[in-house]
């Protein structure tokens, strides 16, 4: 069993680095992400099924030109290939990044 808290793991992020891998197997893998006002998330995609949850913090969400803000509760699922970027962190970011499979296998 594996188990940690989101606040924990967040805080062993360090400066030089936007996530912080907690679990993976070969069908999924777990990540933790943070974002601070003034970070850049280029515009990219993955070859998995991304799943997000929103610990704490708002942002914007730009997903293939379309944007929306998002807060903490929120969940969003974007299929493999699908291009997007947080911005405008409004204070710092914290989510939960479910991977399905793992990520960089399908790539």
């Amino acid at each position: 069993m594996e188990s940690f808290t989101v606040s924990d793991a967040a805080a062993d992020v360090s400066d030089d680095e936007e996530s912080i891998e907690k679990l993976r197997t070969d069908a999924v893998s777990l990540e933790i992400m943070t974002f601070e006002e003034g970070d850049e998330d280029p515009m990219h995609a993955h070859g998995e099924d991304e799943i997000y949850h929103v610990d704490s913090g708002n942002a914007k969400l730009n997903v293939e030109g379309e944007t929306r803000d998002v807060s903490a509760g929120d969940v969003i699922h974007l299929e493999p290939g699908t291009d997007h970027q947080f911005l405008d962190f409004e204070d710092k970011l914290v989510m939960t990044v479910l991977y399905a499979p793992a990520k960089g296998s399908a790539e």
